[in-house]
């Protein structure tokens, strides 16, 4: 290796320590720093392709065409002679694809349900104001202090984390947000002393 190539794997590495560390900082900046929700005005709302495109999604992507690929590799491992048959490879490379499938396909219809109520969903924080404003297609709340009653959360509890909270009004009136919506942390440090209620659902679709 010489010097070129020595410092363009220098470079590579240190490029993504720096991408990581400008990530973290912007994080901080976004929620207890300079520009949190609790400090200055901000509109949250997320894009189909935000949504889709999101980076822990991608291995998901990839496990389903993996799966189809294994299903349509099947019927190369029969074999035309009843003497070479061997029914364990593709009973193997058929349960493998299930797997894989049915995994898959169990996310992307949760993300599909839950895409259903995040879209053209904006929440905004004015700070100044103490109030939240979430605009629903159908109708516009805005909150204060003392207008919810209590927040039920419902979530899976795995490593791949799906969960959506009903928060209740004192006028009677309810609404969901789902976890897939940007700024949703920010509407309980608004108003802390909520009474607040969790569930643990392996399948948690909202109906």
């Amino acid at each position: 290796m010489d010097k070129n190539d020595s410092f363009l794997v220098f470079a590579f590495i240190f490029g993504i320590f720096g991408l990581v560390i400008w990530g973290l900082l912007r994080y901080t900046d976004d929620t207890v720093g300079k520009n949190s929700p609790l400090k200055v005005q901000r509109s949250y709302q997320i894009t189909a392709l935000q949504y889709f495109t999101r980076l822990y999604n991608f291995p998901v992507y990839y496990s389903g065409l993996l799966g189809l690929y294994c299903f349509i590799q099947i019927p190369d491992t029969f074999s035309r002679s009843v003497y070479l048959f061997d029914w364990k490879t593709p009973a193997i490379l058929s349960l493998i694809a299930l797997v894989i499938t049915g995994f898959s396909g169990c996310y992307l219809y949760l993300e599909l349900n839950y895409w259903r109520h995040t879209k053209n969903i904006q929440i905004t924080f004015r700070p100044q104001e103490k109030t939240v404003e979430i605009n629903f297609p159908e109708k516009i709340y805005i909150l204060k202090e003392g207008d919810l009653v209590n927040i039920e959360t419902i979530r899976n509890g795995g490593r791949v984390q799906f969960g959506y909270s009903i928060y209740t009004l004192k006028n009677g009136d309810s609404f969901i947000l789902t976890d897939r919506i940007p700024g949703i942390w920010a509407i309980q440090e608004y108003f802390k002393k909520i009474p607040a209620k969790f569930t643990e659902k392996r399948f948690p679709l909202i109906k």
